[in-house]
C-alpha cells in the first residue's frame, strides 16, 4: 500500500485503464461477430470485413495514434481515444447497416491505436525511477487480466437483455472514463526539450528526427524479438480453436482456457514481478518468459493422448510466460527509446507487434490446411519462435541500455 500511495494520482488513474479498459472491450466484442451473423443476419464475408477493419484501424495505426499522442499531448490523446470507443461501441450496438458498422468498427480501432500507447507512455512518464515504472506496469497488467476475466462475464449478463445494451453500457464506460482522465490527468504542456521528455510526457516529433530515432538498431532489435510475444500470444485466437475443434472438446473447453489464463495471470503476476522477477533480473525474465510461452505449444505433443489436458498446460505456460516477460516490455523500452518522443517509440513497438501477429496468423492459417486442423510442424514452429525470441530477447537486453534523461 505504501508504494501505491507513492504513485501519483495521474499514475494510478493510468493504471485502472488496464481494468476500464479489457471490461469495456470484452464486455461487447467477443459477442460482435455472433451478433452481425445471427442477430442482423449478415453474410460470412461481411462479418470477416467488419471484424477486420477494426483489427486493422487499430494494429495498422499505433504508430500514427503515438505520434499524434507526442504532438497533441498524452491527455488529450486518451481522452479523444476514450470518446471515440465510447461513440464506437454505442455505435456497434444499434447500426444495422453496413456503413455504419463500418463507421463504428474504424472508430473502436482508431481509439485503441490513440490511447494504448499514449496511455503506456504516460504512464512511463509519471514514473520516471525504474523500480517505480516497473511496478506501476505490473498494477497495470494484473488489471488488464482482471478486465479480460470480467468483461466476458458481464457482457453475457447484459446479452441476455439485448446486445444493444451490451453496446451502451461498454460505451458508457468509456465515456465515463474519459471525463475522469480529463479531471485527474495532468494537463497537456508545451513541448519540452528532449532531455525532459520522460519527465513531462510530451516532446516535439518532426517527421525526419523519430523516423531516424525509430531507425536505431538497438530499439530495432529489441522491439522485433519483442513482436514474438504478439505472434504467440494471438494463437489463442486461430491455433488453439483449431485445436479444440480438431478433438470435439466444444466451447466450454476454449471458455477455459481463457478462464484459467486470466486465473493465473491475476493470482500471479504480483508474486512473480515482486520476487522472481529481480532475481532473475530484466534479461533473464523477459527471455525465459518468451521461452516459456514457447514450451506452452509442446503440451498439445506431448500430451497428445489427453488433448483437454494439453490445452489446460498450454493454458498455464503461456500465461505464466506471458506474466514473466509482459510488463517489462513497457517497462524497458524507455532505455531504447533515448530521444525519440515515448508516444512514438510505444505506438512503434504495437504496430510491429500488430504486423508480426498478422504475418504469425497468417503463415499458422496456412500451416492449419484444408482440414482446419493445427500439424505437429505448426506446434513446433511456435515452440521455436518462443526459444528464438527469448533468446535474442535476453542476448539484447542483458547489457543495459542508455537511459532517457530524467
Amino acid at each position: 500500500m505504501s508504494r501505491w500511495r507513492g504513485l501519483s494520482p495521474a499514475a494510478r488513474v493510468l493504471v485502472a485503464n488496464g481494468l476500464a479498459f479489457n471490461l469495456g472491450f470484452y464486455m461487447l466484442m467477443p459477442y460482435l461477430a455472433q451478433h452481425l451473423g445471427a442477430d442482423l443476419g449478415l453474410a460470412g464475408w461481411i462479418t470477416g470485413l467488419v471484424m477486420g477493419l477494426r483489427v486493422f484501424s487499430q494494429q495498422g495505426l499505433f504508430l500514427l495514434g503515438g505520434w499524434l499522442g507526442d504532438r497533441l499531448g498524452y491527455r488529450r490523446a486518451i481522452v479523444w481515444g476514450c470518446c471515440l470507443r465510447g461513440v464506437g461501441f454505442v455505435l456497434l450496438g444499434w447500426a444495422q447497416t453496413l456503413p455504419l458498422l463500418l463507421l463504428a468498427a474504424f472508430l473502436t480501432g482508431f481509439a485503441g491505436a490513440l490511447f494504448t500507447p499514449c496511455a503506456q507512455a504516460s504512464l512511463a512518464a509519471q514514473c520516471p525511477d525504474q523500480s517505480q515504472r516497473r511496478y506501476a506496469f505490473t498494477l497495470h497488467n494484473v488489471a488488464s487480466e482482471a478486465g479480460m476475466l470480467l468483461g466476458p462475464l458481464v457482457g453475457l449478463v447484459l446479452l441476455h437483455v439485448d446486445f444493444r445494451l451490451t453496446g451502451c453500457v461498454a460505451g458508457a464506460l468509456f465515456l465515463a472514463f474519459a471525463a475522469l482522465q480529463w479531471t485527474l490527468l495532468p494537463p497537456d504542456q508545451g513541448a519540452p526539450k528532449p532531455s525532459s521528455q520522460l519527465a513531462s510526457g510530451t516532446a516535439p516529433a518532426s517527421p525526419r528526427s523519430w523516423l531516424a530515432q525509430l531507425a536505431e538498431p538497438s530499439l530495432l532489435r529489441f522491439v522485433g524479438f519483442c513482436a514474438t510475444y504478439q505472434v504467440m500470444f494471438h494463437q489463442l485466437y486461430l491455433a488453439v480453436p483449431a485445436f479444440v475443434q480438431q478433438h470435439g472438446l466444444g466451447s466450454s473447453a476454449l471458455s477455459a482456457v481463457f478462464t484459467l489464463s486470466a486465473v493465473v495471470g491475476i493470482a500471479l503476476q504480483w508474486p512473480v514481478s515482486r520476487w522472481l522477477v529481480p532475481r532473475l533480473g530484466d534479461a533473464a525474465a523477459m527471455g525465459g518468459g518468451l521461452a516459456l510461452m514457447g514450451s506452452a505449444f509442446l503440451s498439445p505433443l506431448v500430451l497428445a493422448a489427453w488433448p483437454q489436458a494439453a490445452m489446460l498446460v498450454l493454458a498455464t505456460l503461456l500465461s505464466l510466460g506471458s506474466i514473466l516477460c509482459f510488463p517489462l516490455f513497457a517497462t524497458v523500452l524507455p532505455r531504447y527509446a533515448r530521444d525519440c518522443p515515448l508516444g512514438t517509440c510505444y505506438g512503434f513497438m504495437s504496430s510491429v507487434g500488430g504486423c508480426a501477429a498478422l504475418v504469425g496468423q497468417a503463415a499458422v492459417g496456412a500451416g492449419l490446411g484444408d482440414h482446419a486442423a493445427p500439424t505437429s510442424g505448426v506446434w513446433l514452429a511456435l515452440a521455436a519462435c518462443g526459444v528464438v525470441g527469448g533468446l535474442g530477447l535476453w542476448r539484447v537486453t542483458r547489457t543495459p541500455g542508455t537511459p532517457r534523461t530524467p
